[in-house]
């Protein structure tokens, strides 16, 4: 964890008490964890720590400390798995049949492609210089006069 990490931890810390420290560890735990294995629920998770099932819900919809914690050691968890994350993807990119979109992945990742995307825009009305409009209107009024003819 490089040291902005680790004070932004320190500074969402300084804002939670000792029970949703605790409850943001075991939410973020629940989500790795697989059903079959024996994923908690919220509701074990709040019995856990002691408090009711609405205050664990509140604090996971509504109290933004918690909330960017949570995301925090989210981003911890996730981080350990990057070389099983890069095993994997070598191994879509190295089968019988490469991946298309594995290989994409890797040189993106490694900046051996760039996306670039180029917008024009055309404002209204700016169709040209002050004579390309002059000679539309000129076109303009030759049509009209010939259809009054």
């Amino acid at each position: 964890m490089s040291n902005g990490t680790n004070a932004k931890k320190k500074a969402l810390e300084a804002k939670l008490d000792g029970r949703q420290i605790r409850a943001a560890l075991l939410c973020v735990q629940r989500e790795f964890v697989p059903e079959e294995d024996g994923r908690k629920s919220y509701e074990e998770i709040a019995a856990e720590i002691g408090v009711t099932r609405q205050s664990l819900y509140e604090w996971r919809t509504q109290k933004a400390p918690f909330i960017e914690y949570v995301n925090l050691l989210a981003d911890d968890f996730l981080s350990a798995e990057r070389a099983f994350v890069y095993r994997q993807l070598m191994k879509t990119i190295s089968g019988a049949q490469p991946s298309i979109k594995g290989i994409d992945l890797f040189f993106k990742r490694h900046g051996l492609i760039t996306e670039r995307q180029i917008v024009e825009t055309k404002e209204a009305g700016s169709s040209g210089s002050n004579a390309d409009i002059a000679n539309e209107l000129a076109e303009i009024d030759e049509l009209l006069a010939d259809d009054s003819e």
